[in-house]
């Protein structure tokens, strides 16, 4: 009886589900990312809506993460490993990664909801659509934190109209990371087998 209760849990099931391989795959992908924004840097000098750039990249992460591990909460494990990456490496104050983590809540949650329409959980996996939905989920998100701090924390003056359009671009350049991310994952996962 009490084995029972202690699979229900939640987190019982994620540890068990979770495989050391499985975190070392996510912290790669994080790893990628953290590379990529380093385009997404230099891309400032020569155009001024590189902030689109930092979605595009995490789309295409975190669902080539998705699509390889194929686990519950693996978009969370992707973000606290960027994270620290950034706080390790960039010296970011932990507030910012702290309230970040919340990004991948919706899309965990989009997903769960909608894996159960499937004969097959993981098939969640395989559907450009709800991979979409989750990455634009997470990305706007993230987004929304991000603009929220240049506007509210660091007081920087940006005219909304211009916000509107960068947020426009930065969807569709999730959706192109997506796109592009499960074809590759799609590739990868099946040369591992």
């Amino acid at each position: 009886m009490m084995g029972q209760l202690d699979m229900s849990n939640p987190m019982q099931q994620v540890k068990k589900k979770i495989t050391a391989v499985d975190l070392i795959t996510i912290v790669i992908f994080a790893v990628l990312y953290r590379v990529l924004w380093y385009f997404f840097k230099f891309a400032g000098i020569v155009f001024p809506f590189n902030h689109t750039f930092v979605y595009l990249f995490c789309a295409f992460c975190l669902v080539l993460c998705l699509v390889i591990v194929r686990r519950p909460y693996a978009s969370f494990y992707f973000t606290v490993a960027w994270c620290a990456i950034n706080f390790f490496i960039q010296g970011e104050i932990p507030v910012y990664w702290v309230l970040v983590v919340i990004a991948p809540l919706l899309p965990e949650l989009y997903l769960n909801i909608s894996r159960k329409a499937f004969s097959n959980p993981d098939e969640i996996y395989s559907s450009t659509k709800h991979l979409i939905i989750a990455a634009v989920l997470y990305n706007v998100v993230y987004e929304a934190f991000v603009w929220w701090s240049i506007v509210s924390v660091m007081k920087i003056p940006v005219p909304f109209h211009l916000i509107g359009i960068v947020f426009a671009i930065s969807i569709l350049g999730m959706v192109i990371g997506t796109v592009f991310g499960k074809k590759l994952g799609t590739r990868i996962k099946a040369l591992m087998g």
